[in-house]
């Protein structure tokens, strides 16, 4: 499977993908996602909008392109995305999305509002 998001390097495979996501949930005990549009499917794709966020208060995360966070900031995030799925034999082999990252690296104080 490949995990591909514009917040961080894209993610082959179960074990990265597993990884990365036991990391994020890590650094942000409280992450949450909702869908906030009906889902759309055309053959071997579903595509979802929806919302996240949660409170960056757990352990130290770097996995962002634009750099990392020390442990507990308790800074929160609250973002928006939108997701394609390809499904190959009743299987998810790709998550491609665009998720609004400059809102969430501000919120996090990894970017500078201009």
């Amino acid at each position: 499977m490949l995990l591909k998001y514009s917040l961080h390097a894209p993610r082959n495979g179960h074990g990265d993908i597993k990884a990365f996501m036991t990391d994020f949930r890590a650094a942000f005990p409280d992450l949450k996602f909702w869908g906030t549009a009906d889902l759309i499917a055309e053959g071997d794709y579903v595509v979802g909008q929806w919302e996240g966020g949660g409170a960056h208060t757990g352990s130290a995360f770097s996995d962002f392109l634009a750099g990392g966070l020390p442990a507990n900031t308790g800074r929160t995030m609250h973002f928006t995305g939108t997701t394609v799925l390809k499904l190959k034999d009743g299987k998810i082999v790709e998550e491609i999305g665009l998720d609004d990252g400059v809102a969430c690296l501000t919120q996090l104080g990894l970017l500078r509002a201009a």
